[in-house]
């Protein structure tokens, strides 16, 4: 299987011939059969073929290029499959969002849109094309979607077939769950359409996948569901401080610390409110009005490092590659602005994690991790999550705290990590370079377009430089 860069064009000939060829890919892929299947998405027509002087051009009658829903004038692939006689226009790849604002083609995604534009840019230099759309814009009995593909500077409507893979970035939990969603991802299956992040990750179920693994269990802290008051018991007796999260939070939102004091029982919660219980009884009570019935986890407090009482925690971005392999994209250290969460969204700042390693504190052994140490963790987590978990995942973003002993533990994984384009703070008087493609993006893209059946091919190492023979 082998892949060539075209430019489709459409072209009414004055022959019987639907697909006009250059020669050089013809013999590239020894075609000599009069007729293959053409296919783009999850279309497919017969197509009656000859060669052409041209080398970067496909010509296509029009009737075979909308039977298709084969945009024309852009950069795509064409792939030949010598034991199906078919040939394959793409990649073809669809990001499923919770909704859109087709009526701003120029930001119609709100503050995710440099992102979009950032994929379709991508896309585009390299070949190929991104659909974004919703739910209900899939008509699975006709094949069909109606979504928004980047033109130019801005973002229009166009049908197209069904994609060759989809990229889940639902926002909403509540969709996400209902049972519209579990149909559409089940046509998706039986479409044989890659579908991937299927799902947000409840941090009960991350736990239980991971616990019963040897690999993983090190690196969890004890948790429990909080259903009532003995849980609240056995776990502020075994640890003196113990966090209340929401089971289906994300952003550190919810958040709650409980403490056991020599007086007898603390509560606080991110910005400040802080309240005092002479009995467990009376805190209980106070957390369950809090939690309000919500699914809630109690999960040992950690005596992380950080810098002035600001705890400091380690988001690893896990992904797979254009191999279809896990590899570690980039790491950052977040300190957070209060004592309980360090998420940027709730007033957090970055700093690069050698340098947080070499500021926070305290350490009470000389055991400390390096960077390697926290992204091999990361990384032998994703794949152990991913093993147990059903549904196909391409993205963790893992949280990893380090205790003052430099015990590393896994503190929470997000399967729809952030898309804003945060970065760590350049040091002072250092000028910002010149923007290129996040290599998060990148990567995402690459193994969207591996699974859609094109898979990108390594740059070849540049060979050393010969050295020059001095002459005496």
């Amino acid at each position: 299987m082998s892949y060539v860069p075209t430019i489709v064009q459409a072209y009414e000939p004055k022959s019987e011939v639907d697909l006009y060829l250059p020669q050089a890919h013809m013999r590239k892929w020894n075609l000599s059969s009069p007729t293959l299947t053409v296919q783009f998405g999850s279309k497919q027509v017969r197509a009656r073929v000859s060669s052409m002087d041209r080398t970067n051009r496909t010509l296509i009658r029009p009737s075979i290029a909308q039977a298709l829903y084969l945009p024309t004038g852009i950069p795509l692939l064409a792939r030949y499959q010598a034991n199906q006689q078919s040939l394959v226009f793409g990649p073809y790849v669809g990001v499923l969002v919770s909704t859109y604002n087709a009526q701003f083609p120029q930001s119609p995604f709100g503050p995710l849109t440099p992102f979009f534009n950032e994929v379709a840019d991508i896309c585009r230099k390299r070949g190929g094309v991104i659909c974004a759309f919703r739910l209900q814009d899939v008509n699975w009995d006709a094949g069909i979607v109606r979504g928004l593909t980047r033109v130019g500077s801005v973002w229009r409507q166009r049908v197209l077939p069904l994609p060759q893979c989809i990229y889940n970035r639902l926002v909403s939990r509540q969709r996400e769950r209902s049972e519209q969603m579990t149909n559409w991802v089940q046509r998706c299956k039986d479409a044989n359409i890659p579908f991937f992040n299927e799902q947000f990750l409840n941090k009960w179920h991350v736990h239980s996948a991971l616990e019963n693994q040897e690999a993983a269990a090190d690196h969890l802290p004890s948790m429990v569901r909080y259903q009532s008051l003995d849980d609240v018991k056995n776990m502020l007796s075994a640890h003196r401080v113990v966090y209340a999260k929401p089971a289906n939070g994300s952003m550190g939102r919810g958040i709650i610390r409980l403490r056991r004091t020599d007086q007898g029982y603390q509560l606080a919660k991110p910005g400040g409110l802080t309240k005092t219980f002479s009995s467990i009884q009376g805190l209980n009570q106070y957390l369950s009005k809090q939690t309000k019935g919500k699914p809630y986890l109690l999960q040992q407090g950690l005596p992380l490092i950080g810098i002035q009482n600001r705890p400091t925690d380690f988001r690893v971005l896990v992904q797979k590659d254009r191999k279809g392999e896990w590899a570690v994209t980039s790491m950052v250290a977040r300190l957070g602005q209060n004592r309980i969460v360090s998420n940027i969204s709730r007033g957090g700042s970055m700093l690069p994690p050698q340098q947080a390693l070499r500021l926070c504190g305290p350490w009470v052994s000389g055991n400390r991790p390096t960077p390697q140490t926290l992204r091999a963790v990361a990384l032998k987590l994703s794949v152990l999550l991913e093993e147990a978990l059903p549904g196909n995942y391409a993205e963790f973003g893992v949280d990893l705290g380090v205790d003052v002993r430099g015990h590393v533990w896994l503190l929470e994984v997000n399967s729809k990590p952030s898309k804003t384009a945060n970065t760590v703070p350049l040091p002072e008087g250092e000028e910002e370079p010149p923007r290129r493609a996040r290599p998060s993006v990148v990567r995402m893209l690459e193994y969207a377009t591996y699974v859609s059946g094109f898979p990108r091919a390594a740059k070849p190492k540049p060979k050393p430089a010969a050295k020059k023979i001095r002459r005496r």
